[in-house]
């Protein structure tokens, strides 16, 4: 009699995952229309047919075809974005595509290509905030004179008349600029590895994207809230050369994370609980695509109710006490092999609500300072955002640092100062929180009080 083996349910979803890979690679896309890097390429190829029959390409659809690449060159995991610039760069002599290539390969984290490319600025080619990546490559191939100089030629070429290009550096005069070199000498060092744990709602994004002009793609670990598991599967597969390469990891999805030969080390900020209950709640009505909960209420304070009904408080230190060592246990059982990593659909779908479900409050207090004050260099507070994220970057050792200028509204509409009874009901149930963003609030403005001064006053 033949035995045959039963797979569960994850051992068939890891198995489908290779299975759906393996069709893409041999028959492409099953949805047509829907993958647009896919059409990118498909435009390309026709492209240079039509170029190797001596068919004539105008100048005109060459820069579209420049165009159309570059907004996909975020994330070019396989380069197809570099080939496609780089071949319009010198097939056609297109200048914009030229000029674009030391961005491409900055982003990629391909230092040493970038060093003997002389930057010029031309109509087409990268705007100011596009050549910061630039910076931080030079810096990274041990060139830091050529990436001061690059700062200033940037400085003269774009005068800073737009919020978007608002910045400073280490080589500033102003006050500002000396307190962020500062900050930046202190930044960790060593085989420490900068790890921005970006709680939902409290400035992240605005944080993010402005490190992310500083921060090569190819030099990070993503990880996202819905598909963040993915990614963590494959972080933990990273090999020890891999690792060295990192200079940064955002983690938007809560897990003990580990790196061969890498000590991480993580800043995050902090916002009041009622406010980030709040904008949680309007900003996922206003925006699509941000993970929802399973809540449908009409208002916020029937919202609320359901909060509190099915235990969902206190979601900002639960989320931080994932990194304490003795949350890595309970993870390390519910993810111990392969397809046990999948995206979720709901916020109630993420495991760090279960592993951290019966800690009592005191329990979850006390882990949370330990692991805040032992395994985060840097605490910051959405009440001084500006300062957080500058502070924040500084300690990715970033020689230059973006200013942000959100301030936390998230659609939410105006309100009174007098708390409703069901508000003052949530914030007594978020206790921890509370006592986390008050205790570290104070601390911050304590620590980086010349900081705050000097931002707010810019």
């Amino acid at each position: 009699m033949t035995r045959t083996r039963t797979l569960d349910w994850r051992q068939g979803y890891s198995r489908g995952r290779v299975t759906g890979a393996k069709f893409r690679g041999a028959f492409g896309p099953e949805v047509v229309g829907r993958n647009r890097r896919d059409e990118v390429l498909k435009e390309f190829s026709d492209l240079m047919v039509r170029h190797a029959r001596g068919e004539e390409v105008t100048r005109l659809e060459v820069a579209a075809m420049r165009r159309r690449a570059l907004t996909k060159r975020f994330s070019d995991w396989d380069g197809m974005i570099i080939g496609i610039v780089s071949t319009l760069a010198t097939a056609f002599g297109n200048e914009g595509a030229k000029n674009w290539l030391p961005v491409l390969l900055a982003a990629a984290g391909r230092f040493d290509e970038v060093v003997d490319i002389e930057p010029e600025f031309v109509v087409g080619g990268p705007k100011h905030k596009d050549w910061l990546i630039l910076v931080t490559a030079l810096a990274g191939a041990g060139r830091e004179d050529l990436a001061r100089a690059l700062a200033e030629r940037l400085d003269k070429q774009f005068p800073p008349d737009a919020d978007d290009d608002a910045h400073l550096t280490v080589w500033g005069e102003d006050a500002l600029s000396v307190e962020y070199a500062r900050l930046q000498r202190q930044a960790p060092g060593g085989a420490a590895l900068p790890v921005f744990f970006h709680l939902p709602f409290s400035g992240g994004t605005s944080m993010v994207v402005a490190l992310k002009r500083l921060v090569p793609w190819g030099r990070m670990v993503q990880i996202n809230r819905r598909h963040g598991l993915l990614q963590i599967e494959h972080a933990l597969e990273m090999s020890a050369e891999d690792a060295e390469r990192l200079m940064m990891v955002h983690q938007h999805h809560p897990f003990p994370l580990t790196f061969p030969g890498r000590e991480l080390s993580y800043f995050t900020v902090l916002r009041d609980p009622v406010s980030q209950i709040r904008s949680g709640y309007f900003k996922r009505l206003s925006t699509p695509g941000i993970v929802p909960t399973l809540d449908k209420s009409p208002t916020f304070d029937d919202h609320i109710a359901y909060t509190l009904e099915h235990g969902m408080t206190n979601m900002l230190a639960r989320q931080i006490v994932t990194t304490h060592p003795d949350l890595r246990v309970p993870f390390g059982k519910r993810f111990a092999g392969a397809g046990q990593f999948e995206s979720i659909r709901a916020e109630e779908e993420m495991y760090w609500l279960e592993a951290t479900a019966r800690l009592s409050e005191d329990d979850l207090l006390r882990m949370c300072r330990e692991t805040l004050d032992e395994r985060f260099h840097l605490v910051g507070t959405m009440r001084h955002l500006e300062a957080s994220h500058l502070a924040a970057a500084a300690s990715t050792g970033a020689l230059i640092a973006d200013r942000v200028g959100h301030r936390g509204a998230s659609g939410q509409p105006d309100r009174g100062t007098e708390e409703s009874a069901a508000v003052t009901r949530l914030r007594a149930a978020n206790g921890v929180d509370q006592l986390l963003y008050d205790e570290y609030t104070a601390r911050f403005e304590k620590d980086h009080a010349t900081l705050i001064e000097l931002a707010d006053s810019h």
